[in-house]
This record gives structure tokens, sequence and C-alpha cells, in this order.
């Protein structure tokens, strides 16, 4: 019953009563609990619990999310899924040191990059963007093709620097107060709020926006449906990616879904996805009170309520229409304090692992059996052959540093070529 909240459809009032009281009892909530979270009076609660009085879908909402957030199942957080910042320094050696407290030995110097950089710092999935050094004395020194440093980290590098920030003892509040100390600009900032239980449905949310139930300051919205096999998603989009305020709703267990089909739609730990994406002068401000209120809840809806809200059609003029319960619930009713949260294991190892054991394992086994069978090493000459790649590597570094392992193969020696970059990118204190 906790998972659902459509609510509506399929079982009777004295059907839901009845698993709604089994899970009273399961997780000894009492009446009195209840009625102060759903914020009835016990003798209101008693008549619908015992259904003296009528239970509509509204009262079934209700007394669903008071006993969700009784029970701790809410389970809704916000994280940092992307994070843009730029520096004026070349001096990316001491960025990184401050900013990640990483051992330089564990990122490597690529030429190419994004944004009109040229060369790429990485280690896993963070990446440091780098513009050659240039002398602001000499002349000819132009600003505007000075790009400094920037540091991109997109959700899979955030969720990398998660890892580090606690094997450090540091949290996300550290980091941007450091990006902040050596004169960060931050560029783009997105905030994901995930909804593991399914309180926002996105079918629903677009249905609203298609019979304009919902006011906006955005001037339009998008809907977007992808589709494999039987099964499909949905995102909403409202807004201008281009624009300093961008928000996307989306089915993140169809998404995951895709990547690792192996797991089904209905155990994908997060239901739907609420992405604020922040540019420029709003993704400073966002960080700013981030920073001041350490109250990712206050910063975020107070973004989202200024920008949007659905709501429920009546005879009244649009100006009058009550918020939508659904909508209500998600932005602050009866439901438990959001809270920043981390998700600190590396994807690329799990990714990996799940590659193995469904697409590599039934091979490797059936090499093993024939060697056993004919007394030859062929497994062990085809693993021993394996050349390993600098993400390959990188990913090594990564468990060495939180293991204190031991590498038993040896990493390839820098290049000429890696030392030429580092000389052309170097800065001269």
């Amino acid at each position: 019953m906790l998972k659902d909240l459509n609510l509506v459809g399929g079982m009777t009032n004295t059907d839901w009563l009845n698993q709604f009281h089994d899970e009273m009892r399961t997780h000894k909530i009492t009446q009195g609990q209840l009625a102060t979270t759903a914020d009835y009076s016990r003798s209101h609660l008693n008549q619908l619990l015992t259904g003296k009085s009528p239970i509509n879908k509204q009262a079934r909402l209700r007394l669903t999310l008071a006993l969700r957030s009784l029970t701790g199942q809410n389970n809704i957080d916000v994280c940092i899924d992307y994070l843009g910042v730029t520096f004026k320094s070349h001096d990316y050696e001491e960025l990184v040191t401050e900013l990640f407290q990483i051992n330089l030995n564990h990122f490597n110097l690529k030429e190419g990059a994004r944004y009109g950089y040229s060369a790429t710092f990485k280690c896993g999935e963070i990446d440091v963007l780098l513009s050659p050094y240039q002398d602001v004395t000499a002349d000819g020194y132009d600003p505007s093709e000075d790009s400094g440093t920037m540091i991109e980290l997109k959700g899979q590098g955030c969720r990398y620097v998660e890892s580090y920030l606690r094997q450090q003892n540091r949290t996300w509040y550290d980091f941007l107060e450091t990006c902040i100390a050596l004169d960060g600009h931050f560029t783009r900032v997105d905030l994901a709020i995930n909804d593991r239980n399914g309180l926002l449905d996105v079918p629903t949310l677009i249905e609203k926006c298609d019979r304009d139930e919902f006011t906006s300051r955005f001037h339009g919205f998008r809907d977007n449906r992808t589709k494999q096999w039987e099964v499909s998603g949905r995102t909403l989009y409202l807004g201008s990616p281009q624009s300093e305020v961008y928000f996307c709703i989306y089915d993140k267990a169809f998404e995951q879904h895709q990547k690792h089909p192996e797991i089904a739609i209905e155990d994908q730990p997060i239901r739907t996805r609420f992405e604020v994406r922040l540019r420029r002068k709003r993704a400073a401000a966002a960080i700013k009170n981030l920073l001041a209120e350490h109250d990712p809840e206050k910063v975020v809806f107070g973004i989202i309520n200024r920008y949007l809200r659905f709501l429920t059609p009546s005879h009244k003029a649009k100006s009058q229409w009550a918020t939508d319960p659904r909508w209500d619930a998600f932005i602050g009713n009866y439901r438990d304090k959001l809270r920043l949260s981390t998700n600190p294991e590396p994807l690329s190892y799990e990714h990996i692992t799940r590659w193995l054991k469904k697409q590599v394992a039934p091979s490797l086994k059936m090499l093993q059996l024939i060697d056993q069978y004919n007394g030859t090493t062929e497994l062990k000459a085809i693993i021993d052959g394996g050349k390993l790649t600098q993400r390959h590597w990188d990913l090594i570094h990564h468990y060495q540093h939180h293991c204190n392992g031991v590498l038993t193969d040896s990493e390839p020696s820098e290049t000429s070529k890696e030392s030429d970059l580092k000389t052309a990118y170097s800065f001269t204190k």
C-alpha cells in the first residue's frame, strides 16, 4: 500500500482501510501519532479509520503520506548532479590538490577538451579542463582568450567526488567553500531531487500541463517519451535549456532499467527524479544560499515554488484553484525534511562487475571447464594478454587509494607526449 500513491480504483475503501490498519500495526503507529502528523483531530481520524465517515481520494493520500512520514518511508532527498566551476588560475595542480585532496599521480593529462579548452587533467569521472598558460605581462595578451581552468563534474563525477569526500570526512559544503576560497566562479549546478517511492507521477503531471492545470513562470513545456520493449518512460521539461533556470522531471526507474535491464523497473531504487538546473547568476546564488543556510530543502523548494505549481481545477477562476494534493505533498506537506545526500559508490566499478556477471561470466565459466578437461591454460593466457587503458588505471588507483591495496601489475610510465603536455600547461610560480 505504501508504494501506491494513485490510491484510486481497484481497491474498495474497506480493502484500503484493512491494509492501512495492517501497516499501522506492523510499524506500531498509534492513532494519536497519525492524527498529529496528518493534522486531523483525534475524533475525525477515528471516524475515518473506522469507516464511519467516508474516506475520499484526498483523505487516502493525506493518510498515506502521514504514515510514510512516521515510518521513514518517504525517502526523498536532494543531491548535486552536475557542477561546473571556472578559475582564472592556470595552476591546475594546486587547484586539484586543494579541492580534491587526491594524489596528483591519480590524474592523467590528455589532449582535447570541451567548451573551447584544449586539454583535460582527468581522474576517473573527474574532469579538469585546461587552457594554455598565458603570461599576463606579455605583449599581445588578450584576457578574452584566457579561459583559465574549469572543473566539470557530471552525475558520475559528482558520485566519484563524494567517495573521496567521505573518506576525507568532508562534505559538499566543505568542497564548495574551498571553490570560493580559490576564487571559483560557478557556471552551473544541477540539484536533483530523488523520489524513491513515486511521490510524483510524470504522466499525470504531463496530462495536467496538457489541460493547463498549472501555473508557471516558464513560457512553455515539452513532453518526451522513450520506449524500450513493452515499457516506456516519460520526461517533462519546463523552460529553455539555455535559460538560467530549467526544470526536468523524468522517470528515473525507466532510465536506469535501460542501462541495467537485469534489474526490474519496480526494483530500481529511485522512481522519479526532479532536476533543477541552474546556470550563471542563478547557479552562483543557489550555491551562496546553500552555504548560508545548510538547508537544501529551503533552497531547492524556494526555487521550485517560485516557478511552478500544479493545481486542482474547480468551477472557480483559475487564480483561486487549490494546489494539487500530490504536488502539495511533494513540496512539503506530510513528508520528511529534505537532506543533501551522497551516493559515494563509484558507478564505473558497479557497471563493470554487473556487466561481467551478466554478459561475460558464462563464457569465462565455459573456458574454465574446457581448460580443466584439456589440461590447458587458455583462459589465463587471455587474461594475461589483456591491455589496460588509462581509464582502467584510473579506477585501479581509485580503489588503491581507499583500500591501501598493492598493485600487482605495472602501470605504464609517462610518455614523452604526456611530458610535453605538462610542460605546455605548466604554471611558473
